[in-house]
Order: structure tokens, then C-alpha cells, then sequence
């Protein structure tokens, strides 16, 4: 050490600084930054068509870096009281929320595969209900999910009450995200939840 002059010791310091930044800096591309609504698309993993299930919203809300990772809250506004929180390391990206007050639960884990305007993402998708032991699954899914913008106001308290049933092709209310039948995302208005 003795041998190090002045500006062999600024060098080592600025490169050890540069690297500390660059080890906590946001994973890019990230659910967030771009755009924070996406859609998801579960696929019946046990068919062996792969039976096209549902479509939901997620939006992703701020994040904080973790370390390696980022983490936030996410919520849907395509699906009433469905919420969680999420962490991005790299491509990989993991959340889980539950939704039915907490009785049913989802577990999704997707890759960030594209990394262009529109983000296309797949993973896997899981969902079950609490029964006192295991839970009772609902359905194990592989999930396509893509950045289609931003939304229009992120919820703030976590009070979910404005966002509709969703409603099924018959007329009735879906009671699961995954559930088969749902109308189409596209008419479902987004709303100005203002919170």
C-alpha cells in the first residue's frame, strides 16, 4: 500500500464507488420504468392444448432497490382485491398477492424475454384457495404477460373497493383471475382511481 501514490488511490476510490452504484442500480428493462400496467394471460398447464384461461391487469407501483433487487406493491385494476408485493432481480421477476379477502392466493414467477417498447414476459402462474392445510389449487398455468402502458392513477392506500366484478361471457362474476370466460380486458374501462 505504501507504494500507491495519490492518484493511484483516487483511481481505486472512484472505481470502487462506480462499482457500488452500478451494483445497486435498477434492473432495466423493469415492470415499472416504461410503462407499469401489463397484461397477463394464464394457460392451462395440465391441458395439453394449453387451454387459454383468463386475462388480467397488473400495475406495478413504485419501486425501492433492494440490494440486487427491487421491490414494490402491485395490484390489479382488472380484477377486484387482487394485490401483493413483487421483486425484480435481473430478468426474473416474482409476485404473489392474494384476492376474495385474502382467501385466495396467487404465486407468479415470469422472465422479462424482450427488451423493447412493448415488453414481452413468460412465466408461471399458480393460484389455490385456503382450505385449513395445503389449500386446494386452483390451477397451475404458464403465463404470456406484455407491457400495454401505463396506468392512469397508482393506488396509494391499498383500498380497492372501486374496482368492479369482473364479469364473465354469461353474465356472471368471475370468482377466481384465472377464471375461464371473462370478458375481453379491452372492455374493461380503466379507472381513475384516486386515492
Amino acid at each position: 500500500m505504501k507504494y500507491l501514490n495519490k492518484k493511484s488511490l483516487l483511481s481505486v476510490a472512484i472505481v470502487s464507488a462506480l462499482g457500488v452504484s452500478v451494483a445497486n442500480a435498477a434492473p432495466l428493462p423493469n415492470v415499472f420504468d416504461g410503462g407499469n400496467r401489463w397484461s397477463i394471460t394464464a394457460y392451462n398447464d395440465v391441458s395439453p392444448t394449453h387451454t387459454q384461461l383468463a386475462t388480467q391487469s397488473i400495475c406495478f407501483r413504485a419501486y425501492a432497490v433492494n440490494g440486487t433487487h427491487i421491490t414494490g406493491k402491485w395490484y390489479s385494476d382488472s380484477f377486484p382485491d387482487w394485490n401483493g408485493i413483487y421483486t425484480q432481480e435481473g430478468d426474473q421477476v416474482t409476485l404473489h398477492g392474494d384476492y376474495a379477502n385474502d382467501v385466495g392466493h396467487d404465486g407468479i414467477t415470469f422472465e422479462i424475454v424482450t427488451n423493447n417498447k412493448e415488453n414481452r414476459s413468460a412465466g408461471h402462474w399458480t393460484e389455490w384457495r385456503e382450505n385449513g392445510k395445503f389449500g386446494n389449487t386452483v390451477v397451475f398455468a404458464n403465463a404470456s404477460l406484455q407491457r400495454i402502458g401505463k396506468c392512469k392513477n397508482i393506488i396509494t392506500d391499498l383500498t380497492f373497493s372501486a374496482i368492479p366484478p369482473r364479469l364473465l361471457l354469461n353474465g356472471g362474476e368471475a370468482v377466481d383471475p384465472m377464471q375461464a370466460g371473462q370478458e375481453s380486458l379491452d372492455k374493461i374501462p380503466q379507472l381513475d382511481l384516486v386515492r
